[in-house]
């Protein structure tokens, strides 16, 4: 299959990082999907997709607690 965003790319089969927003909150999950060897996107199967619902609703309601990979600071503009 040919890539819909940059239309060269072939997509293929990959284990992905795919990021879930929740709230100020990042998390990082590790999903199989379809991507485009050309310029990186992504396509995730419905069931990925379904899985990562699940896991930003369970982070949201603390049924979850992953570890944390990182820190983000934030300089005020006034600096």
């Amino acid at each position: 299959m040919k890539c819909v965003i940059c239309k060269t790319g072939e997509v293929q089969p990959d284990t992905v990082q795919a990021e879930i927003k929740a709230g100020c909150d990042r998390l990082l999950v590790t999903v199989e999907a379809e991507v485009c060897r050309e310029c990186g996107e992504a396509y995730y199967s419905s069931e990925a997709l379904r899985l990562l619902e699940r896991v930003r609703d369970d982070f949201s309601r603390k049924v979850i607690a992953p570890p944390s990979v990182g820190k983000v600071y934030q300089i005020p503009m006034d600096r």
